[in-house]
């Protein structure tokens, strides 16, 4: 299946950003793929950003990081887009 994640991806009109290793099975196996998968998210935004956005993003991100709640790059990016898009809608 390797051989065709590029392939699937491009026909999806999206593309590999990182690769997860194997793991063994079992319980200890998908706590490595999780953590995995967590440090591959934490390094990786979905859509390509100038540096100096990403850097805006991870500063916004930081200071929304409030009482132990980590908020992601992610999810102020997105939420950012949802408010633009509905200023948009309603200013015609």
């Amino acid at each position: 299946m390797a051989d065709n994640v590029d392939r699937i991806a491009a026909k999806l009109g999206a593309a590999v950003v990182g690769h997860v290793p194997e793991a063994a099975g079992g319980a200890f196996g998908a706590s490595k793929v999780l953590n995995d998968v967590a440090q591959l998210r934490a390094n990786v935004l979905p859509v390509r950003v100038s540096g100096a956005t990403r850097e805006q993003l991870e500063r916004l991100a930081e200071r929304a990081s409030v009482g132990g709640q980590k908020v992601d790059t992610v999810e102020v990016a997105a939420r950012l887009l949802e408010e633009a898009a509905a200023a948009a809608d309603a200013a015609g």
